[in-house]
């Protein structure tokens, strides 16, 4: 059996790492929609997409979403996405968390 993460999904690391934040970020926003207890439709309404798209997004079809859509939706919800560099941590450079925007 493979040690290798990136065989079990795709030989390209590049295209596993893509697919990785999509689906942390698609996570990260259907947990926080669920989180204000809205429907679809006023989800739709609040991130200002089509009912269509938030049933997309709700039912996973996360190769219909760009990154920057999710991140544009997140925004809209209220978060942001915190990014931070260390160039001398080699295992984890770089991080990513969501965050609730301060007004």
């Amino acid at each position: 059996m493979s040690q290798n993460i990136f065989e079990l999904f795709t030989a390209d690391p590049v295209q596993y790492n893509m697919k990785h934040l999509k689906v942390q970020l698609f996570a990260a926003l259907i947990k926080l929609i669920r989180e204000k207890q809205w429907t679809q439709s006023e989800a739709a309404l609040e991130l200002n997409v089509s009912p269509p798209r938030m049933s997309n997004l709700f039912k996973g079809h996360l190769e219909k979403f760009s990154i920057d859509a999710l991140i544009e939706m997140l925004v809209r919800i209220g978060y942001k996405l915190d990014v931070d560099f260390d160039p001398d941590n080699r295992q984890q450079p770089l991080t990513m968390n969501v965050k609730k925007a301060t007004l």
